[in-house]
Formats: C-alpha cells, structure tokens, sequence
C-alpha cells in the first residue's frame, strides 16, 4: 500500500497532523509517500508582503520513504478563469507525477488535506484504491467573498468524491451527517514517543503559549492575565500574523517560532500551558494539539471556551474562562495541583497519534 497525500501545510513547516498522518501511515502500512505541497488557494492580500521578509523555511530531512512534489499556480484559484488558466499551464506536471506514483502499486489511498482544484482532479483523474478528506480544520472559514465560495464548491465536490471522510472535532462530523455524508472523528493527539521527560512542578516557573498568533489569538484575555500576574512571565512563542499590541505589559514575551525540539523545551517549563483564542467561526471547529502537548508534559491548562475545549470543563486540571483576571482563585488552585506520573503516561498512550489513526487501517482494507 502507498499514499498520495495533497497536504495543507508544507513539509518544512512546523509538525502538525499532516505529518503525523504521514508517518503513521508509512510506519503502519510499510508504505512509501507522495506528498503534495500546497500552493495559493486565495488571491493576494496586503498582509502577504510581510511574508516576504520572513524567514525561509527552514531545511528539513526528506526521509527516504517520502517523495515531495511542489505545484505551481497562479493565487487566482477563486476565479473559473484563474483555474483555468492552472490548469492549462500548472496542473499536468504535478498530475503526471502523481499517476505514476499510483502506478506502482494498486494499493494506493489519495488523501486531501484542503479543499483545492488539483486535488479534485487528482480525484478524478487518479485510479485509486480508496480516497480521503481530512478536514482538521473549517477551511471555507479562512477564507471570503469569492474565495469562500470557490473554498465551499471544491469542498462539497470534494467530500461527494471520496469514499472517506474524517475530521478533527465534533462540529465538522457533525457538519458532514447532516448533508448526509459518513464522517469518522479523528481528534487530534500528539507523538508520545517525542515528547520529554515532564519536568517537576517546582522547576516550572512561566505561563506559556505556543502556537500560531494569527486573527483567532485573544491579545486581551493575555493582556488581563498578565496584569492581575505581574510577577511571573508570560512567553507567547510563534510565527505571528497580523500586529500584536503597540504596548504589551513589561511581564509577556514574544518569542518568534523555533523548532519544534526547542519548542518541547519551552514548554516542559510552563508552569501553566495557555490557549487564549477568540470565539468565533474559525474556531468553534478546532481541537488544539497544545492542549495534548500541556497535559502530556503534566502541564494544567487555561483557555478560553472554544471548539473542543469547551467539551473539557469537567477537567480539574484544565480551567476555561474568557475573564482570567477573575480567576486568580482557580488559577492558584492549578498551579498548586500536580500530575501523577502513572496519569500522565496514561494520557500520552491513549491519546498518541497512532492510537487515533489506527481506526483507519480497517477502512482502507474494506475496500475491494
């Protein structure tokens, strides 16, 4: 078996669930991977003249079981003309490659990780042995206008397509079933075998965050918590879309992104891992891996209500509120818990990645 994964993040990106996704198949099914980068699936924005003096991504090992295939487009994807016009100039190359990738075996899966016009057509055009779409997160939420109504049709075409279709939080399953599709939850998890040792309570000192600050991160709730906690640190660490505040207290942070090993080693000293994210559209589907990441390094967390956090307010060692501020009591009370080794161990083996895409495995070999 081998699997073509249209993927929404690139290779060399931080790891996310693509990647794992890619892994555990590989590892699982002794499978090689066709991963296909994404390319714009929006028009231009002002704000994309920032990227230009971001730094590149940086240079990652292409392992010997992966191949890595990296479309052109023009970003007028919205556009009938613009697809067009991608299709006519861009699509046949990436096309080819992946046919003859499923040529090699007839056991081949194709899984789409976005919405976008090349994975249609590779559904369309590729003779597979079972497809996929992933939707870890609401993709048509990203975008507006005409992109979101281009996003909403490749989706819909898309999902009629496949014979599988997962996702990351309840809201986008339940999304599918009520258009009358099959849709498979696939929360979200973390590699337990990467993760560090957790560090004691007392040599933890920080409240911390790391993770994209785009549109969707709450500069408020930190702010207040930050003011009602002037003497321990707040370190937001991550690539940052969008200005934050002019004037953040002298007691916050902001680290830009860093790998993810030393991002593991920032983390295991929080004293309190955060997920301070707004409520809104984009985030009533989001399950946050940092919220696996914290309680597997015995790390208690503060967040707002969102997406599937919302569903842990009985966690003792997770406390949700929208005014931290207001919360110093419930605050104390956490950093004055601790884990258990044995529950933390527990917590990493039932929520690794690989006991959440094992369900799979069974799907792909139903197929006939």
């Amino acid at each position: 078996m081998q699997l073509i994964y249209l993927s929404p993040v690139p290779w060399a990106s931080f790891r996310q669930r693509p990647h794992e996704f890619a892994e555990w198949f590989h590892r699982r099914l002794d499978a090689r991977v066709l991963w296909v980068e994404p390319y714009p699936a929006r028009l231009p924005r002002w704000s994309d003249l920032s990227r230009l003096t971001a730094p590149a991504l940086p240079r990652v090992e292409i392992p010997q079981w992966l191949e890595v295939c990296s479309p052109r487009a023009l970003p007028l994807e919205p556009f009938e003309a613009g697809r067009a016009l991608n299709r006519r100039w861009f699509w046949n190359a990436p096309l080819d490659r992946m046919a003859a990738f499923a040529k090699r075996d007839a056991a081949t899966v194709l899984a789409v990780g976005k919405p976008s016009d090349l994975a249609l057509h590779a559904l369309r055009r590729l003779p597979v042995l079972a497809s996929l779409f992933d939707a870890m997160d609401d993709f048509v939420a990203f975008h507006s206008g005409a992109a979101r109504a281009a996003c909403a049709e490749l989706e819909r075409q898309i999902l009629e397509r496949v014979t599988h279709r997962t996702t990351s939080s309840t809201l986008l399953a339940e999304r599918m079933r009520v258009r009358g599709l099959t849709a498979h939850l696939v929360a979200n998890g973390l590699a337990a075998t990467r993760m560090p040792v957790p560090l004691p309570a007392g040599e933890r000192g920080a409240f911390g965050y790391i993770g994209t600050i785009a549109s969707w991160f709450d500069w408020r709730w930190v702010c207040e918590l930050a003011a009602d906690w002037p003497d321990r640190a707040i370190e937001i660490i991550g690539p940052t879309h969008g200005r934050p505040p002019s004037s953040l207290p002298r007691n916050v942070s902001l680290i830009p992104a860093v790998s993810h090993e030393r991002a593991m080693e920032h983390m295991r000293r929080f004293a309190i891992g955060l997920i301070p994210f707004r409520r809104n559209e984009l985030t009533a589907s989001v399950d946050p891996v940092k919220y696996y990441e914290y309680r597997a390094l015995g790390i208690p967390v503060c967040s707002t209500s969102f997406g599937e956090m919302a569903a842990r307010c009985g966690d003792a060692r997770v406390l949700l509120t929208e005014h931290p501020g207001q919360a110093r009591s419930q605050i104390s009370a956490l950093l004055a818990a601790s884990d258990a080794a044995e529950s933390t161990a527990q917590f990493r083996q039932r929520h690794d990645w690989a006991a959440r895409f094992e369900p799979l495995v069974a799907l792909f070999e139903k197929q006939p």
